[in-house]
């Protein structure tokens, strides 16, 4: 079915541009016709009503087809772990262990992860009761990315049904619910995929407040300022969208003073650890340690490089800036295997017109609330990719909701000004979502498992449950040398105790072993390495091209893929 999709995508391409095209000038035109001539055209324009038991099965249809592919073999496709959702897991299991990260850090605002670049620490507290409850595995790593995931979904929904009627609303929740990328990301976990879950409920809930009770605002601001843990690029974002946002409607007198001052406080207590924390590495200040949380300083940090304004050539980085922008929104180029889909991207190609139209027919589109809303924060996202460097559809995330709701709008008009066309645009929809899912379950799922390590958690459990006392780790995993990756993998399957991997003590899962450096080995393995260890009570999680090294009249070997657990026989 996925040979099909390059065609599919020119072929819908071309009837949703044309849908587009007339939609958005009878849009325009149509009142100006029937002003001249004094009659109404042939097609009446539909509003924007349902019948409440037909919208009510049409709703619960998408938000049941939504809900099962996304749980449906959760854990085990995509198979195997992505290193950073690993780590993100084992600095979870440390907290809700010890209360600290891997290395002992108290209530980290911010993670150390790999050194040179942090990690956004929200994902791991999310993570910690879960792996308190049901232990630490890729259901548990994975749980908070499919719950907010959800509930940034229906954040969308409810978003577009206040401010732009039910009937544009179930356009929105039809797409998010096939949407190539919140499909994908909602069932692996990564910090930074948290964000625009977040920021969605933070806008939606803004959105309330500015049209109904001012308590809705307030609750907005513990979403922006949880908005600041999920990804490092908030420190010039989230601040920027608050400050524009609040300006706006202060002169638009949809806020008071006492209200902005109010969310500023909220927002500020909750993001204050953060915002600290990147005054610490700005400034170079020592680790500021509170009863409640640490503000770390990383004296191996890189990550001021990612913006335009710390850049050499502030220039020509602005024109890399916008082509990378444009790759990861409008013209839809592939990005990295666990980011998108070949011919699926992040939001189908014959998409990009519905955005479009939706952008055209913004200023004629009537409101029941503040649809400025959605523009400031769809701006938000153009501001992100502008500002960062190289953005990909992970540092771009923040945008997609937006894109959805805008496509939604251009798919609302499609069927106002067209009769029967909006069925047509659903029907596009689903026969790429059914595409889609087939595809992500079978060839993609084969190639991703591989890039996500499937087969060496199997090979770990066999080392790590063997009498060995030394076991050696291959370093190799992920390229040459990259013992980080290995280590950090082999905590998560192994679900090493944080204590015992600080040194602090020799006992791990209740049992006595060697200390953690003494123990485990991660080099590359070579026939130094099996030669030098022949000795040693040792067992060997390898390449399978490093089996030749290995004398296999002397070893016992199991084969997961491409890893194999050695054994002495």
């Amino acid at each position: 079915m996925t040979e099909a999709m390059p065609a599919l995508n020119i072929i819908f391409m071309i009837i949703t541009t044309l849908l587009s095209v007339a939609a958005v000038f009878s849009f325009y035109v149509r009142d100006i016709v029937e002003a001249k001539t004094g009659k109404p055209l042939k097609i009446p324009r539909d509003n924007n009503e349902i019948d409440p038991i037909i919208y009510r099965i049409m709703l619960i249809m998408i938000i049941v087809i939504g809900v099962l592919i996304r749980v449906w073999q959760f854990g085990s496709v995509p198979g195997g772990m992505n290193q950073d959702g690993a780590m993100a897991a084992v600095d979870g299991k440390a907290l809700a262990d010890y209360g600290t990260d891997r290395f002992g850090t108290w209530h980290p605002a911010h993670l150390y992860a790999w050194g040179y670049g942090q990690m956004s620490s929200l994902l791991s507290y999310l993570i910690a009761p879960f792996v308190k409850i049901f232990g630490l595995n890729p259901i548990t790593a994975r749980m908070p990315s499919l719950l907010m995931s959800l509930l940034g979904g229906m954040f969308l929904y409810l978003f577009v049904k206040d401010h732009f009627g039910k009937r544009t609303a179930l356009c929105a929740a039809l797409i998010v619910a096939l949407n190539p990328w919140h499909f994908v990301q909602s069932r692996w976990a990564l910090d930074c995929n948290l964000l625009p879950h977040f920021f969605m409920g933070g806008v939606y809930f803004f959105g309330k407040g500015l049209s109904g009770k001012k308590r809705w605002l307030y609750i907005s601001m513990v979403f922006f300022g949880l908005c600041m843990y999920c990804y490092g690029i908030t420190i010039y974002t989230i601040p920027v969208f608050l400050l524009v946002t609040s300006v706006y409607y202060l002169i638009r007198k949809k806020v008071k003073v006492r209200h902005v001052l109010i969310c500023a406080l909220i927002y500020l207590v909750i993001a204050a650890p953060f915002i600290l924390t990147m005054a610490v590495n700005y400034f170079k200040w020592e680790t500021i340690k509170l009863p409640f949380v640490t503000c770390q300083f990383f004296p191996e940090s890189r990550r001021s490089s990612d913006i335009l304004f710390f850049s050499n050539n502030i220039g020509w980085q602005l024109g890399q800036n916008l082509q990378y922008f444009l790759n990861a929104t409008i013209l839809q180029v592939k990005d990295a295997p666990h980011n998108d889909i070949e011919h699926f991207y992040t939001m189908y190609p014959f998409m990009i017109p519905l955005f479009f139209a939706g952008i055209l027919s913004f200023p004629k589109i009537k409101s029941k609330g503040n649809k400025s809303l959605a523009v400031f924060a769809l701006l938000t996202g153009v501001w992100v990719g502008i500002v960062t460097n190289f953005v990909n559809v992970n540092r771009m995330n923040i945008i997609y909701y937006f894109m959805m709701l805008f496509a939604a709008l251009g798919m609302y008009v499609i069927a106002r000004e067209i009769r029967f066309a909006g069925y047509a645009v659903a029907l596009l929809i689903a026969v790429a979502g059914v595409i889609l899912i087939n595809t992500y379950f079978t060839t993609y799922n084969k190639d991703i498992s591989a890039r996500f390590y499937a087969g060496f958690g199997d090979a770990v459990k066999v080392v790590t449950q063997s009498p060995a006392d030394t076991l050696y780790i291959s370093a190799d995993i992920q390229g040459k040398g990259y013992w980080t990756v290995s280590e950090i993998m082999t905590m998560f399957y192994d679900e090493t105790d944080a204590a015992y991997y600080q040194g602090k003590t020799n006992v791990n899962h209740g049992q006595t072993y060697l200390p953690y450096k003494e123990r485990f080995k991660y080099e590359s393995i070579t026939q130094e390495t099996v030669t030098k260890s022949a000795d040693q009570n040792a067992a060997y999680l390898v390449l399978k091209s490093d089996l030749p090294y290995f004398d296999l009249s002397r070893y016992n070997v199991a084969e997961f893929g491409n890893y194999c657990a050695v054994t002495k026989k």
